[in-house]
């Protein structure tokens, strides 16, 4: 197990200790990936898409003051992806000259603090927190890239009534990469430049009972990545990461239990 789920997992059973209310959901997950590579004058190097990778989400919330909360959350995704790139050691070589299959796998678990409030029948919130993000990238040729870093966040939203059991909300929140690193089994350990993004999320809660909700999230989500430093590569070359952006739709369905 991962050092950061381990993390998630110990402090989401340390926060109930003390807990007045709790909510845990387990939910599963449909994501969209389109992940895209540039060369230095603009022009498209490589990528990885896939419409459907599989995943699942688990979170756990508890309140610790009047209108304070903390909550815990860890997700992950596995599937192959659609790899497009050019032909190495071609000077001519041109985005789409090179298709593969690639393994991913992305995971990501954060911990985190919201202070809510109500104002005229909607309640809006605001959250701080930390987390870690993982990416496992397994190409067809044995290559593998580990992309990972820790992160903050600021998240910004509100919930409003639809009706008697339903409830719709919007949020919107900004989140940046802490000393972020791409590990490659060929080319070593990159230092990946600036690492940041935002993420859309609206969620959809249906009552069941006084313990029960079905809840229903779509989440539009970004990374973008400059380009890093420079390594030494067989004596006479040098190899960097060169700057990426992610754009990734996720779709939820989760059984949340309040208790």
């Amino acid at each position: 197990m991962k050092k950061h789920k381990l993390i998630v997992l110990f402090l989401s059973l340390a926060v109930a200790s003390f807990a007045h209310e709790n909510e845990f959901s387990f939910g599963l997950s449909s994501m969209s990936m389109d992940y895209m590579e540039y060369k230095d004058n603009g022009d498209k190097a490589d990528s990885e898409k896939a419409d459907t990778l599989p995943g699942f989400t688990l979170s756990y919330k508890t309140s610790i003051s009047n209108g304070g909360f903390i909550d815990a959350d860890f997700s992950q995704y596995y599937g192959n992806t659609n790899y497009v790139g050019s032909a190495l050691n071609n000077p001519n070589g041109q985005y789409g000259d090179v298709t593969a299959t690639t393994e991913s796998t992305i995971s990501d678990g954060s911990i985190g603090y919201s202070e809510q409030k109500i104002y005229d029948n909607y309640l809006v919130f605001m959250r701080l927190g930390i987390g870690y993000r993982n990416w496992e990238r397994a190409l067809s040729d044995g290559h593998t890239e580990e992309y990972k870093w820790p992160y903050g966040t600021v998240k910004l939203g509100f919930l409003g009534n639809m009706t008697g059991n339903d409830t719709l909300g919007l949020s919107a929140e900004y989140h940046q990469a802490f000393s972020p690193q791409m590990k490659s089994n060929k080319y070593g350990t990159f230092d990946l430049g600036r690492t940041d993004g935002f993420s859309i999320i609206v969620p959809w809660e249906h009552t069941l009972s006084a313990n029960w909700a079905l809840k229903f999230t779509y989440m539009y989500q970004t990374w973008d990545i400059k380009k890093s430093n420079t390594l030494p590569y067989q004596s006479s070359q040098i190899v960097w990461e060169p700057r990426s952006e992610s754009n990734f739709n996720t779709f939820n369905a989760a059984l949340v239990y309040r208790y």
